[in-house]
């Protein structure tokens, strides 16, 4: 009877120690997934900046180059 609780136990942990593996290898492949993800995300980061940066400095020329609307009200009529 003895032997039997010991083959059943070590049978059990035999298999836990299985899907604790395949978990293993799981968490694995989902943070190098996680790693591209985080590369991806960072260069489009990068993008995103140097195209803004374009933008910003051709906007801040027409800005200078156009006048800028008053928000006063016409002389003479207060």
């Amino acid at each position: 009877m003895v032997w039997i609780i010991v083959g059943l136990t070590t049978a059990g942990l035999l298999v836990l120690g299985g899907l604790a593996v395949l978990a293993y290898r799981e968490v694995v492949v989902l943070a190098k997934a996680l790693a591209r993800s985080a590369e991806r995300l960072a260069q489009a980061g990068a993008d995103v900046e140097r195209a803004a940066d374009g933008v910003a400095r051709s906007g801040g020329a027409a800005l200078v180059a156009t006048r800028a609307p008053s928000i006063q009200a016409p002389n003479g009529s207060a």
